[in-house]
């Protein structure tokens, strides 16, 4: 492993992350959109890419039975990631800026969470169904699989009409693209007219242009992708040099690092006082995982657990997990305020896994 590059990763990573939260916010704010719609839909959607790019190579690139056992183990380890490890590392970051946000709770918009939650725990409940179904009803587990892509749309439809709490329009930090731009392209103080600085005067204006927004976005997303990727990269060198067995490194390490970007959205905008929408990326990306990659893992693959098999038992109750904890989160946001103690829980299932994992292996 190359601990330059480890780091370099997570730089870019961090870089990538800023850059986002910033841009979907103006998105939200140009286009009024909710705050479900900005962190639900935009920045879950967003920051789920690089893991969603993991399964699919090796599912439809690879191939064989490794393939699809990589891309089986990605699929279900993702939401069990962010319903354990990312609400965890949201519950640190209230502890971290406690003085900056004056407060031990998290202030969420609780419909928009709640809403969350029932389109996961319902697309998950049916990815565990097809996968404990035995191998010879694969036409029920194809109908299944089919549902799922019709399930978002209407979470999607649901999402844009029935959201609530619009983006506030004063609470926004200026476009970075556009500090950057009107910087260089400042007009010289000199007494005579600049035609290639008067050209960007319209982008000069009080607010970023939208081409400019979305520019600043697929940006971030690059910087997302290929932060991830080299984080990746790092993490499975350093688990070959160390003789890390293939069940941990699929099932602890690799969703660790493909669901950084959703951390580290989330952590940001703790630290800004904007919770809903950082446990909104959290449960949107939850909703996200477990209908489009689940599907493709349903269609592509045999996508059933036998339980006899160590491997496969402990995708099960990883499974259970992530839909226990998605329980326990649903109830905690039918209050004004989560706890600390609601997201704590997520680390404590996370290590009783991961002891799990070690004892079985």
């Amino acid at each position: 492993m190359d601990i330059l590059m480890f780091f370099l990763s997570f730089v870019v990573i961090l870089l990538g992350c800023e850059l986002f939260t910033n841009g979907v916010e103006w998105i939200g704010k140009r286009f009024k959109l909710s705050e479900g719609c900005v962190g639900s839909l935009l920045a879950a959607v967003g920051t789920a890419l690089p893991e969603t790019l993991i399964p699919i190579i090796a599912i439809l690139f690879v191939g064989g039975e490794s393939g699809h056992e990589i891309g089986t183990g990605a699929i279900l380890g993702a939401p069990f990631m962010l319903a354990t490890l990312a609400l965890f590392v949201c519950g640190v970051s209230v502890f971290l800026f406690v003085r900056r946000r004056q407060t031990t709770t998290l202030h969420v918009n609780g419909q928009c969470i709640r809403r969350d939650l029932k389109f996961f725990l319902i697309a998950y409940t049916l990815a565990i169904v097809a996968a404990l179904a035995p191998p010879e009803f694969d036409w029920f587990k194809w109908i299944l699989g089919f549902a799922l892509i019709p399930l978002y749309g209407v979470y999607i439809w649901y999402t844009y009409t029935h959201g609530i709490g619009a983006c506030a329009e004063d609470d926004v930090k200026q476009l970075y693209t556009k500090k950057v731009v009107d910087k260089v392209k400042k007009r010289p103080e000199t007494g005579f007219e600049d035609p290639i600085a008067g050209s960007f005067d319209l982008i000069r204006e009080n607010e970023p242009s939208t081409p400019l927004i979305f520019l600043q976005v697929a940006a971030a997303l690059g910087l997302i992708i290929i932060g991830a990727n080299m984080f990746v990269e790092q993490i499975e060198a350093a688990a070959v040099e160390l003789g890390i067995s293939t069940v941990i490194l699929a099932l602890i390490i690799t969703p660790i690092a493909t669901e950084l970007p959703e951390k580290f959205n989330s952590f940001m905008w703790i630290r800004n006082r904007k919770d809903t929408f950082a446990i909104g990326n959290i449960t949107g990306a939850m909703v996200f995982q477990s209908c489009i990659p689940v599907t493709i893992g349903i269609l592509f693959t045999s996508w059933h657990l036998n339980l006899s098999n160590t491997p496969e038992m402990l995708q099960a109750v990883s499974i259970v997990i992530a839909l226990f904890s998605g329980v326990v989160l649903y109830l905690e946001s039918s209050h004004r305020e989560i706890k600390k103690s609601g997201l704590f829980l997520g680390g404590v299932l996370y290590a009783l896994f991961v002891a799990l994992v070690l004892f079985s292996v």
